[in-house]
Formats: structure tokens, sequence, C-alpha cells
């Protein structure tokens, strides 16, 4: 076996070299790949758009948002006394979209053992 070096900063250095090296070999077959994809579909040539267009067609309605809250919580119920967890279960609340941090927040509350 040759030589061998404690350093551990020129260990770093060349661990950093490899793995960027073979990062950005990567990303450069992937632009590769993407130049010569076959299975990409290819544009269509655009018809000639109408010269005057319908007033009508200009004004986009705000799209109607449903509320499904009753129908969310019946699903939920479902499933619950399907499971056999009825009797364990206080309360159901739908709660609005959050952020991934929110979700995972509450996950970890709901498998987390409590410290007493």
């Amino acid at each position: 076996m040759g030589p061998v070096t404690n350093n551990p900063f020129l260990v770093a250095i060349i661990n950093m070299t490899v793995v960027f090296g073979v990062l950005i070999v990567l990303g450069v077959l992937m632009h590769v790949i993407e130049m010569v994809d076959p299975t990409k579909k290819k544009a269509a040539p655009k018809a000639a758009a109408p010269v005057a267009a319908a007033p009508a067609a200009a004004a986009v309605a705000a799209p109607v948002v449903e509320d499904k809250s009753e129908e969310i919580a019946a699903v939920i119920a479902a499933a619950v006394a399907a499971c056999g967890g009825a009797e364990n279960v206080t309360a159901v609340r739908i709660a609005a979209p959050a952020a991934s941090w929110a979700v995972g927040a509450r996950a970890e509350a709901q498998t987390v053992k409590p410290f007493m």
C-alpha cells in the first residue's frame, strides 16, 4: 500500500472534489439527454389566431371554491368507525392547508410518547 495521508483537510478537499466532480458530470449528462430525448413531443405549428376575439372570452371568471368540510368529516368518521377506533376519537377538526413543517410537527406529536 502506498503513502497514506493523515491530514484531515487534504482528505476533505479530495472528497469534495470527487463529489462535486461527479455532480457536474451528472448535470452535463442530464442536459445532453434532455437535448436528444426521443420521447419529447414535437411542438405543433401554431395556427393563425383570429384577429378579433370576443370581449366575453377576455373576462375570466373567478374559480368557485366549494365547501366540502361536511363530506370530509363524514369520510373521516366512516374510516374511524371501520377501523374500530371510534371510542378513542374525541373530536375531528379539518385543518386548513399548512406548511410541510407544520404537518410534520403534527405527525411527530401524535407518534411521540408523552414524557410522564
